[in-house]
């Protein structure tokens, strides 16, 4: 496993998130702009139109489709190909890339952005007739080593060429090349079922899209620039619709105009909690995690249902299935929308049996976060024992990219960053939020135990990394006589 710190490309903020090159990301992008796109093989037989019913992206959550072109000319102009159960999600000002084939049955799709597990999710997707047939991470596909060079899939020069960005407003920079001005827009595209991508390293692969093969990799872009400035490639287009924003707890069946929220509470015999209640972090609450497709036509299909076990779960989902939900709401562009977000819980209707409720969860709180102090995983990730082993796990997983940032001066302050940086990463994944035996070594030593203490902790280990990095192997071991354990 590796990791490294990427600036979050083509948006205005240069914010460096910690996110691992297996992709276990910190967040996603959300929008109220949800994308439609559409992509049309180069020779304009066929197009590809991608819809998303979903506020995040990018994601699976949506539907696409293949036909054929009104460009053909032909009797089946306008009719279906085929369809896939899933989005392409394309989104202006991001690398999200789609392409379809001149015979139409290969589509090619390839971001650097990858946020959840599964084949379909990986950086590079390749689908014959519909059906999944490759998959690529962005080491494999633009072959590179993440501990030896900068691995990114897309170049991105946009911060170097403007000296003025005012919205749609951009005024380039003195001596700015044509073949600069040519990458701004030109990093990745599709000719004749050619697909040339220019990665982070001004690298250029050049990947056959009709037999999924690799003409060539690393080539150096000025090499292949004079072959390739003419050509204009056609760009897919996407419009937008406005995300409704309903949560699942606020769908109401047509019949009762009831809100699912009550509707359970009244079937469970439980006082609903929602999330803005100020009773919500009072009680022990019990919990439903619920999400799926809502049809125009009213109907719920259940995509994830799970709930703790004082509900009768099987009484809830044959509400679900037999209940009409109203949908005015859904956009028109859309014939469905993805409805999630359980926001709130369940407590008893009797105060006093909630207390005692929640004075029981709070003992097996207790003796839940003791035994965390003594484990050596917490979920799949190995927790270190100590600052050393903090310092030689950070060398085995930080890649070379990431190593630089690390010792780059101007991007120091973010590395302990809530936004995304390492600090935010270690405290995540070590346990230094929620308790380990890694936080009880540095409390043990009297760090960490006032108001910012966790950060406190991170900072430490951040510190000691960029002393590690610059060749101080020694420098953990001053710092425990420093800090020995306390009487």
């Amino acid at each position: 496993m590796a990791f490294t710190f990427i600036s979050t490309m083509y948006t205005k903020f240069l914010i460096l998130l910690f996110v691992a090159f297996t992709h276990q990301a910190l967040s996603q992008n959300s929008t109220d702009r949800v994308p439609i796109s559409e992509t049309f093989s180069s020779n304009g037989k066929f197009w590809l139109e991608s819809i998303s019913y979903d506020s995040e992206f990018p994601n699976l959550k949506g539907e696409s489709k293949v036909s054929y072109s009104y460009l053909n000319n032909g009797t089946e102009a306008g009719k279906n190909y085929y369809e896939i159960n899933r989005s392409f999600d394309l989104y202006d000002g991001y690398p999200y890339f789609a392409a379809l084939s001149n015979d139409g049955r290969k589509i090619i799709y390839i971001k650097d952005m990858v946020y959840s597990k599964g084949d379909e999710q990986k950086d590079v997707t390749y689908y014959v007739d519909g059906k999944l047939q490759k998959t690529y991470t962005t080491e494999e596909f633009i072959n590179c080593d993440r501990s030896k060079e900068k691995c990114g899939m897309f170049y991105n020069n946009q911060n170097e060429m403007y000296t003025a960005v005012r919205y749609s407003y951009k005024q380039f920079r003195n001596k700015v090349t044509e073949d600069d001005k040519f990458l701004i827009k030109n990093y990745v595209f599709n000719k004749n079922d050619t697909i040339y991508l220019v990665d982070a390293r001004k690298k250029v692969t050049i990947y056959d899209l009709d037999k999924d093969r690799f003409i060539g990799r690393n080539i150096d872009f000025d090499s292949v620039y004079p072959q390739i400035r003419g050509i204009e490639a056609v760009k897919s287009s996407i419009s937008y619709y406005v995300y409704p924003y309903k949560w699942i707890i606020d769908i109401e069946s047509v019949k009762s105009s009831e809100k699912l929220s009550e509707t359970i509470s009244k079937t469970s015999n439980l006082k609903f909690v929602h999330v803005n209640d100020e009773d919500f972090f009072k009680y022990k609450l019990y919990r439903i995690s619920l999400s799926g497709y809502l049809n125009r036509d009213g109907k719920l299909e259940i995509e994830n249902f799970e709930a703790d076990k004082i509900f009768d779960k099987d009484k809830i989902e044959t509400y679900l299935e037999n209940t009409v939900f109203k949908t005015e709401f859904i956009p028109k562009e859309v014939n469905k929308i993805y409805v999630k977000n359980f926001y709130g819980g369940y407590r008893n209707f009797d105060d006093k049996i909630a207390e005692e409720e929640t004075q029981k969860e709070k003992e097996r709180a207790q003796e839940e976060a003791k035994k965390r102090l003594t484990l050596e995983k917490i979920g799949d990730v190995y927790i270190p024992k100590n600052l050393h082993e903090c310092l030689t796990e950070l060398d085995k997983i930080v890649d070379f990219e990431g190593k630089k940032q690390v010792l780059d001066p101007k991007d120091a302050w973010q590395l302990n960053s809530h936004m995304g940086g390492l600090g935010m990463w270690i405290r995540n994944n070590w346990g230094i939020n929620g308790g380990s035996r890694l936080s009880k070594y540095f409390h043990d030593r009297n760090i960490g135990t006032g108001t910012s203490g966790n950060d406190e902790i991170s900072g430490v280990i951040i510190t000691q990394y960029i002393k590690w990095l610059k060749g101080d192997n020694k420098s953990w071991k001053e710092w425990e006589k420093e800090y020995p354990i306390k009487q």
